[in-house]
């Protein structure tokens, strides 16, 4: 019997196209190896996101991405954010001189404001995406204070007014002790002579007279033993209204240090928004002029 010859799979080869692609993250590789040892913060940037480098500083209307590359590097993150973060804090130190950097971890820059006591943990620096992220919470209470100047008010004003409101109150429980204490020696006196008149026998009348000089009695023992605890809540109270005034300071030098650098606000919400086009756009430039 005559056999039938097997179909040959034949695979046609893909070695240029193999070898260009593997030559290409050769290239990207040995291009970042080159800036960072040649310390071109510039060229690092455009490598790592080249499309955003095209939007942002060569003005492009339309950029493609080089993220299949970029993220050959993705482990060295931490590496490369301290790396940056060198130059980039020298730059911000002047534009934004206000502002404190603490390296808690290798590239993690925590961010406070101020050289004052008590300054404020204000959120983190990235310089990969040379971005302030400001922490929420922190960044809507300053912009509060902000519009809240604006009308000759201060941010913790009104808590205040009802935190001293509400000490006046307790302190009114204080001094009057010694009129709960007349009262009460009334009361009593009343009490005993209701009780002697009325022995077994009282009428209805003088048992219900009795009741109403027990229950205000028991309103005299629970006003004396709120009393005891006043003297601790108005020591309470007194330490959130410190607070409440030093963060009110604290915001009026935050103002007073933004206003000293960038004369408004906006200006400095602005400058903030425009990080990246201005501290990178800087270094295009010394490059172009021969610098690094």
């Amino acid at each position: 019997m005559e056999s039938t010859p097997y179909i040959q799979t034949d695979l046609p080869s893909n070695q240029s196209v193999l070898q260009q692609k593997l030559q290409m993250k050769l290239d990207y590789l040995t291009s970042i190896q080159s800036a960072v040892v040649a310390g071109d913060d510039r060229q690092v940037y455009e490598l790592l996101d080249s499309q955003k480098y095209d939007l942002k500083i060569r003005q492009k209307s339309e950029a493609e991405t080089n993220r299949p590359l970029s993220v050959l590097v993705d482990d060295m993150k931490d590496e490369l954010s301290h790396h940056l973060g060198q130059k980039l804090i020298n730059y911000l130190s002047e534009k934004f001189p206000f502002f404190y950097y603490e390296e808690t971890k290798l590239g993690v820059f925590q961010l406070y404001f101020g050289n004052w006591w008590d300054r404020r943990h204000f959120g983190i620096l990235d310089p990969l995406s040379v971005k302030f992220i400001f922490n929420d919470d922190e960044y809507e209470k300053l912009v509060k204070a902000v519009e809240l100047s604006a009308r000759g008010q201060r941010y913790n004003a009104q808590i205040i007014e009802d935190t001293t409101r509400a000490n006046e109150t307790l302190q009114k429980i204080v001094d009057e002790q010694n009129q709960r204490d007349a009262e009460r020696t009334q009361l009593l006196a009343q009490l005993s002579a209701s009780e002697e008149r009325g022995g077994l026998f009282g009428n209805r009348g003088q048992s219900e007279q009795r009741e109403v000089l027990k229950e205000r009695l028991k309103h005299l023992d629970s006003a004396d033993a709120k009393a005891q605890t006043v003297p601790a809540l108005i020591a309470e109270n007194n330490t959130q209204i410190l607070n409440y005034s030093k963060e009110d300071t604290i915001l009026i030098y935050e103002q007073r240090a933004i206003t000293d650098t960038f004369g408004t606000f906006e200006a400095f919400q602005q400058a903030v928004g425009n990080l990246y086009e201005e501290y990178v756009g800087s270094l295009a430039v010394a490059s172009e002029q021969g610098g690094v």
